[in-house]
């Protein structure tokens, strides 16, 4: 399964068979945009029951930062959320979906490890074009570094303790696109807790740990 935008191809792995039970599930990871920062606040609880609401199953919340993981059997629409989501809780806040075979193309495409500093990424709407993503990639200050690969951008940082001199605004402006940004680590244990243990890989349906909000 390939995805072309703005002249970058990003190749995701295709689904393998599911089961019969299974086949028409796929599941999914909602990163909402600045969640419980500022005065958008609100708890997961109220966000779980939120996508609940659009028929989606065993919904579940990761961290307070607005990471949604569900199940659904079809493609969810996006903007329909987002209106949805402003109606409701007064706000906007932009939604970048991911399946979890594109969950797991992201962490195989992350260009270091963790020995190399902090690495965090930023999740984007879509495939920013060529020229764009490597005009990001330029203006990384050393010994921080930048990659743009397929629609995320991948930073490393020396240490969480010492800011980053990249600000997310900056690619906001450079690409013309809205992004959301997380860490690795936080995106490593949504796979593993979440995506890893999916039930065509084990024949059973997996007990969402964490705090999971039904």
């Amino acid at each position: 399964m390939a995805d072309v935008r703005g002249g970058r191809t990003t190749v995701f792995p295709a689904p393998s068979v599911q089961s019969d039970r299974y086949r028409c599930l796929m599941r999914y990871v909602a990163f909402l945009r600045a969640i419980n920062t500022g005065t958008r606040r609100m708890k997961m609880a109220e966000l779980a029951r939120f996508f609940r609401g659009f028929g989606f199953t065993d919904v579940s919340t990761f961290l307070a930062s607005g990471n949604v993981i569900f199940d659904c059997d079809s493609s969810p629409d996006v903007n329909r959320v987002e209106d949805a989501f402003e109606g409701e809780f007064g706000f906007r806040s932009e939604v970048f979906l991911r399946d979890r075979y594109q969950i797991r193309s992201v962490l195989d495409r992350v260009p270091w490890t963790g020995d190399d500093g902090v690495i965090e990424i930023s999740f984007l709407e879509c495939e920013p074009k060529i020229a764009a993503a490597n005009s990001l990639e330029a203006t990384a200050v050393h010994p921080e570094r930048l990659s743009v690969s397929g629609s995320e951008v991948f930073l490393l940082r020396v240490a969480k303790e010492i800011p980053t001199t990249h600000k997310e605004s900056t690619s906001v402006r450079m690409l013309g696109m809205t992004m959301t940004r997380r860490g690795l680590a936080t995106v490593t244990r949504i796979h593993d807790r979440f995506i890893l243990p999916f039930p065509e890989e084990n024949g059973s349906v997996p007990k969402l740990r964490g705090r999971a909000h039904r």
